[in-house]
């Protein structure tokens, strides 16, 4: 008792720690209240004054449960309950529909591990992208103040990440809040010169999602940077080439179910997915800019987070900040490589670098308070949409 005591105002002293529960708190409280509150509203036409609708907001029956659970099944959410309970589809591949090999298994492996503990799904992925956001929050706090930021950089840092707009995709069953988790933490691991604990999260970032190998050419340039050569390698430098296995393991596991270990990226072409040169996406969206949505796809958001994404990747590059800049820079590559814009809003999301290049522009009051504002409006109004089931706020 004494030491769990001792831990916890151990915990409660860290600034990390508190810092995070505060953005944490803030934002999870708005996406929470949308959540919940918005099915409770009722809307009848049939007496309305022309121009007008009679809404009833009523909280007397408000079955909260039964609500998140349907927020916690829409969209992808349904992809990875399904593969948790039902496994992956075991034939021979094909692209004459969908097919659930483009999702990667660790976030449904972790979902289902818990739900035998729970007994049901849906809420359970809600607590547990909850939990690994909190932990990714306190643990990218540590990685700025490592990256030589102070602690109003930090702050901030995290703050525009949990207020980032479509950041209510961390708030439900996805791997989004996982994948910030563990390429977060393997990169304060590197840092902090625990290579093996690196490797180790980087192999499991690379089992959430494809993008999850970018860590290893970053960290590889991070051991450079720190030990000026890579070769002979070491020990230490070897660990890091963990980082491959998640991937490497699930396109095994693609072989023996379908025949083809790429399936979980030529599945794609059903979503309409092709590789093409990797600024096509933006170019299509400039020839016509005033087409600001289109089904499945907030053209306007995803524009402006992918330009984001590369401005703070140059950013990085002009402040040597190698590693960063490589990881940040490659996450969108990859990404504008699919040849849509489409869920790229959901994409950079979990560019972490992105925030600690906004928290250094963040530094002049003015600034802070634009993008404080505009991402809390933002945040708002993409939840609000999702809730209402909007189609360009769900992918």
């Amino acid at each position: 008792m004494i030491a769990f005591k001792s831990t916890l105002l151990s915990l409660l002293r860290d600034h990390s720690v508190r810092a995070a529960a505060a953005s944490f708190a803030l934002t999870r409280l708005i996406v929470l209240a949308l959540f919940v509150l918005t099915p409770q509203v009722t809307i009848d036409t049939s007496i309305s004054p022309p121009g007008a609708y009679a809404t009833t907001l009523s909280m007397h029956k408000m079955p909260v449960a039964r609500t998140l659970r349907q927020r916690a099944s829409i969209a992808d959410c349904w992809w990875y309950i399904n593969i948790a309970q039902e496994g992956y589809e075991r034939h021979p591949f094909a692209i004459d529909k969908p097919y659930n090999w483009a999702f990667f298994p660790l976030f449904p492996l972790v979902l289902r591990t818990a739900s035998r503990v729970t007994g049901e799904m849906p809420l359970t992925g809600m607590v547990l992208s909850a939990i690994f956001f909190f932990i990714a929050l306190v643990l990218l706090h540590k990685l700025a103040r490592e990256f030589g930021l102070d602690e109003g950089d930090a702050d901030r840092t995290i703050f525009y990440l949990a207020a980032f707009p479509v950041s209510y995709f961390f708030s439900i069953p996805m791997t989004e809040a996982l994948f910030l988790l563990l390429t977060v933490g393997s990169f304060y691991a590197a840092r902090r010169e625990s290579w093996l604990w690196a490797g180790v999260l980087g192999a499991l970032a690379s089992a959430t999602r494809v993008t999850g190998v970018l860590l290893l050419p970053a960290l590889a340039v991070l051991y450079w940077q720190k030990h000026g050569r890579i070769w002979p390698p070491r020990k230490e430098f070897l660990s890091l080439l963990l980082i491959p296995t998640g991937l490497l393991s699930y396109m095994v596991f693609l072989y023996v179910i379908t025949g083809n270990p790429f399936a979980f990226k030529d599945v794609n072409a059903v979503w309409g997915r092709r590789i093409t040169f990797f600024l096509m996406p933006l170019f299509d969206y400039l020839r016509d800019p005033l087409l600001l949505a289109t089904p499945w796809d907030f053209r306007l958001i995803n524009f402006l987070a992918a330009t984001t994404a590369l401005i703070c990747g140059l950013i990085l590059l002009k402040r040597r900040w190698w590693s960063l800049a490589i990881y940040t820079l490659a996450s969108i590559f990859i990404t504008l490589t699919s040849g849509l814009l489409q869920s790229h809003a959901r994409y950079v999301m979990v560019i972490f670098p992105i925030y600690m290049t906004l928290a250094i522009a963040g530094r002049r009051p003015h600034i802070d308070r634009l993008i404080r504002a505009a991402s809390l409006v933002l945040l708002t109004l993409m939840t609000l949409s999702f809730c209402l089931h909007l189609d360009i706020t769900l992918a």
